[in-house]
């Protein structure tokens, strides 16, 4: 794990302390061509494990540092080489991410594996979709399940870890002791080892000399870092703390290193104790709040914090009319007490202390565990409040996913994507999309995307649509297909949001794009019903209703059985009665995508005749002739040349079929 050379990782922007303290599985946008896009059944993403990657260099050699229990790596290797699997049961940031590839690496000696991470996904866990490839090595995090695994997924994983076995291939499992229990993982009795984090002190020397700062292992003596060593903390703190120490200037830093890598707790403590009110002072309670309100808006502006500290206040039961504002300290002596510094019209803790809000509101959480549901809400609706400026929203917002990202906590997350609607969904957008790409929260927050695309709440299925339409999307177009293609069954026939996300994934991937959906109506566009057939016919029609989305269906109309396939989805879409008639609004959203087409090409000397060729195999069929009637006259009676050419050759294509079929 590399020393930072400049800063604590810790307050880093998400995607560098992302980056620092956790393997990125590098540009997902190439790796995810590498899989088809499922719209409906589960699947699996194989993630290469390779030298780039931060836990693979870590197992190599002399750098890999043992678990403390010093049995237990041999003996998971013996369960693995006799089962082909194994399940480490271990807290997360404990090392056994790399203790799982070290483990593969040496179980495979000397013939070697190819290593993978695996990602399902999947409505449950089931080993039906795990690979099962000869000379094959896999990692499997199943932390923070969701919900309760199928009584027999502990069995089905010893039986999958024996046909591993077979090919000559194995699978670490990594799972936290708190979830792995109950009758299913009872089965894995024999297969399970309780994994405990490496020495720190050990852990910070291999990692010291890893990156060429050998000269500051006698540091490590320091009197300084004594109850460091006491406590002998988990390996991502451990990793941590060797980025702090490899960044300071100098042994004279190495006290403001151990500050922050304590999360100044001292320095907390000695904010939240002050004496009460006295002469005009903020009560302890008062000056509590306001140390966490600055916390939660560093950098906001000062009314955006009294305001967020009165909320906090109200939440706690302690009146917040006229009288009890005006009687209660003046701002100033709240901010001052609170040691808030003003700086023009905001305001800032102690900015010399780095990340000293971020281990505020940590400490908030680690010291009230009891009151976490109400300093999330709390929190969320300082964000949400529309009377707070969005500038201080957003650093509210990121405040929590910082708290979420660092502490692994879903709820924080989950409350930021549910709780901020309205002109502020834009800041559980930004979350979230950060959330997505994050090495250890991104596979719970993929998770939750695929959950709430299919959701029957319009808000979180709204949110999917933005957050897989921006960036992230951009970034992992076939994960984003993916939630796109199940939110279109949930979403209006041609709505605007949904159109516009598809939008962005053909500019971004259109042969991607087009082989899914085509997949996708092949698959499930000739079904009778069913919620995988309205999601493939609402991704169709999203997809043509944008000028660059209706290119790439004409472009890929050219293969034959491609064509057949659009054909077939606009002659469904046509028979739909919420698709061409929706009761309320009597907006027509097929016929007015036709109508859009007809605007554009029909004066197309490049594109016309493709069109209406195209067109007419969709209107063949008689039973669609009452479709067209209301394409083809115009207000006072007019016939359209477009839909005419297109009626009198739909005329003649079922002629010849009937004729064909006859013979």
């Amino acid at each position: 794990m590399a020393p930072q050379a400049h800063k604590d990782p810790a307050d880093a922007p998400l995607s560098t302390a992302a980056s620092v303290h956790h393997h990125q599985h590098g540009d997902y946008s190439v790796q995810a061509y590498n899989y088809a896009v499922h719209l409906n059944g589960d699947h699996v993403r194989n993630l290469p494990i390779d030298g780039r990657d931060p836990a693979y260099r870590a197992s190599e050699g002399e750098r890999f540092v043992e678990p403390r229990e010093p049995n237990r790596l041999p003996d998971a290797a013996k369960i693995l080489e006799e089962h082909g699997v194994v399940v480490l049961c271990a807290p997360v940031g404990s090392g056994r991410r790399t203790a799982a590839v070290r483990l593969l690496r040496r179980t495979a000696a000397p013939q070697g594996l190819e290593l993978f991470d695996l990602e399902p996904e999947w409505a449950k866990p089931g080993t039906q979709c795990l690979p099962v490839r000869s000379a094959a090595g896999y990692v499997l995090d199943l932390s923070d399940l969701p919900d309760e695994p199928p009584a027999r997924f502990g069995q089905d994983l010893v039986r999958h870890g024996t046909a591993l076995r077979q090919q000559g291939s194995f699978l670490v499992v990594l799972a936290t002791p708190g979830d792995w229990q109950g009758t299913w993982a009872d089965a894995t009795g024999d297969i399970a080892v309780r994994l405990e984090s490496p020495s720190a002190r050990g852990l910070v020397k291999a990692e010291l000399d890893a990156h060429g700062l050998g000269d500051r292992l006698d540091w490590l003596t320091d009197e300084k870092l004594s109850p460091i060593w006491e406590a002998d903390p988990s390996a991502r703190e451990a990793c941590r703390l060797a980025g702090l120490i490899g960044a300071a200037k100098g042994r004279e830093q190495l006290k403001e290193a151990v500050d922050r890598f304590g999360d100044w707790h001292i320095t907390v403590e000695k904010l939240l104790n002050k004496r009460g009110a006295v002469d005009g002072s903020p009560s302890l309670l008062s000056t509590r709040v306001t140390v966490w309100a600055g916390a939660l808006l560093d950098g906001g502006r000062r009314a955006s914090i009294v305001r967020a500290s009165d909320d906090l206040l109200a939440s706690l039961g302690h009146a917040r009319g006229p009288a009890d504002v005006l009687i209660d300290a003046t701002s100033s002596r709240r901010l001052q007490a609170a040691e808030i510094e003003p700086v023009g019209e905001r305001a800032h803790h102690d900015r010399r202390c780095q990340g000293l809000p971020a281990a505020i509101l940590r400490h908030l959480w680690d010291e009230f565990p009891t009151q976490h549901d109400l300093l999330t809400t709390w929190a969320v609706g300082v964000a949400a409040n529309r009377s707070v400026p969005e500038d201080d929203a957003r650093l509210a917002s990121e405040a929590l996913l910082r708290l979420a990202v660092r502490r692994h906590d879903r709820k924080v997350l989950d409350a930021l994507a549910t709780g901020l609607t309205g002109p502020r969904r834009i800041l559980a957008v930004e979350a979230l999309t950060k959330a997505a790409t994050d090495a250890e929260l991104g596979r719970y927050v993929r998770g939750r995307l695929l959950n709430w695309a299919e959701s029957s709440n319009k808000e979180k299925v709204d949110l999917v649509v933005d957050v897989c339409g921006g960036p992230w999307g951009q970034q992992q177009p076939a994960l984003a297909l993916t939630r796109l293609g199940k939110a279109a069954g949930e979403q209006d026939f041609g709505a605007e949001k949904l159109v516009s996300a598809f939008q962005e994934l053909v500019r971004r991937a259109p042969d991607l794009v087009a082989k899914t959906v085509v997949q996708w109506l092949k698959k499930h566009g000739t079904e009778a019903a069913g919620k995988a057939h309205r999601q493939a016919l609402g991704a169709f029609l999203a997809l043509v209703s944008s000028d660059t989305g209706a290119d790439l269906v004409l472009a890929s109309a050219g293969d034959a059985s491609n064509r057949e396939h659009f054909v077939r989805a606009w002659q469904t879409l046509l028979s739909t009665n919420d698709a061409v008639d929706p009761v309320l609004d009597q907006v027509d959203p097929v016929l007015d995508q036709l109508t859009r087409w007809q605007e554009r090409f029909e004066h197309d000397a490049d594109q016309r005749d493709a069109v209406i060729s195209l067109l007419a195999e969709v209107f063949a069929p008689p039973r669609l002739r009452l479709r067209l009637d209301r394409l083809l006259v115009a207000e006072g009676a007019v016939v359209r040349p477009f839909w005419r050419d297109i009626l009198g050759l739909a005329m003649q294509h079922y002629s010849l079929v009937r004729k064909a079929s006859e013979a």
